[in-house]
């Protein structure tokens, strides 16, 4: 797929109009990212304006915003330009959840999420898109990190990669620890403990391809994957271990450190990320909305 961009180099992109009638790109890493100019998320966006950042999700797998005063309303209209927002998250009640906006509260005993993952790669149909908005933030702190599954695929030997193609892998939602959660919150441990109940593992395809695209990625993730299929469980471990070295290589990786009123929303499919829990016990707030 051909996806056609304007894209600015870091000298050149302060110089764009504020009111450009098309967004400009202006790269964040060699292989993942890129912060978006000249759109405000408030105001109503054009056909053209909707499709070139659609297909700048596509190109860079992660989008950053800055300087973007949003209520949770307009955080919430903003991501229609990419997918429908899910109006409740079916798989984590136990967030706060304002009419399809959630409250990520973390800090203060309130461990964030340490592992590369995929959202909800558990499910037969993960969210395409996620999408999180800078509400409060630590003095100090508090990244978000993402990995071009893509470029990781691509790092790969072909004989590998052709390997990798035909193996099935076994996703859980509490394969790795996902349902840590502070000893303090006995009704959140039960919420969490009802989510295990519900939703038993799926086997999915280590290799996916994105259905825009047709780029191929690794599908799967530290957080989630307990086992590939039809190998000895050491052999699935040495696999495993191949898979998510290629992921951690930092030369795929795009670290963002949040501003107030920053942006950011990702492909769930082309990328994997992770927090960094590095604020101590400092309060971090963000909103995100989930695409169904």
């Amino acid at each position: 797929m051909t996806i056609s961009l304007v894209e600015t180099s870091a000298t050149t992109a302060t110089t764009q109009p504020a009111a450009a009638a098309l967004p400009s790109f202006e790269r964040f890493g060699a292989h993942v990212g890129a912060t978006v100019r000249g759109i405000d998320l408030n105001q109503s966006l054009s056909p053209a304006q909707r499709d070139a950042l659609r297909r700048g999700l596509w190109h860079y797998g992660v989008l950053f915003f800055r300087d973007q005063q949003l209520t949770p309303e307009a955080f919430l209209a903003a991501t229609r330009t990419f997918g429908e927002p899910l109006r409740h998250n079916p798989y984590l009640p136990s967030l706060q959840d304002f009419g399809g906006v959630e409250i990520i509260e973390s800090g203060q005993g309130r461990l964030a999420n340490e592992s590369w993952h995929a959202d909800v790669t558990w499910q037969p149909n993960p969210p395409p898109a996620t999408a999180l908005y800078a509400a409060e933030l630590p003095a100090f702190g508090g990244d978000t990190l993402w990995t071009s599954s893509t470029a990781a695929y691509a790092s790969l030997d072909p004989l590998l990669q052709a390997y990798f193609e035909t193996l099935t892998a076994t996703n859980y939602v509490d394969a790795n620890g996902y349902s840590r959660t502070p000893t303090d919150d006995p009704e959140q441990a039960r919420r969490l403990g009802e989510l295990r109940t519900k939703y038993p593992p799926i086997d999915v395809p280590v290799i996916s391809t994105h259905p825009v695209t047709g780029q191929k990625a690794i599908f799967a993730n530290q957080l989630h994957t307990s086992y590939i299929k039809g190998v000895e469980r050491a052999i699935s471990e040495s696999l495993l271990r191949i898979l998510f070295s290629a992921l951690e290589n930092p030369v795929l990786h795009a670290r963002f450190r949040w501003q107030p009123g920053s942006v950011a929303i990702w492909d769930n499919r082309l990328v994997q990320h992770r927090a960094i829990h590095d604020y101590g016990d400092a309060r971090r707030v963000l909103y995100r909305v989930t695409l169904a």
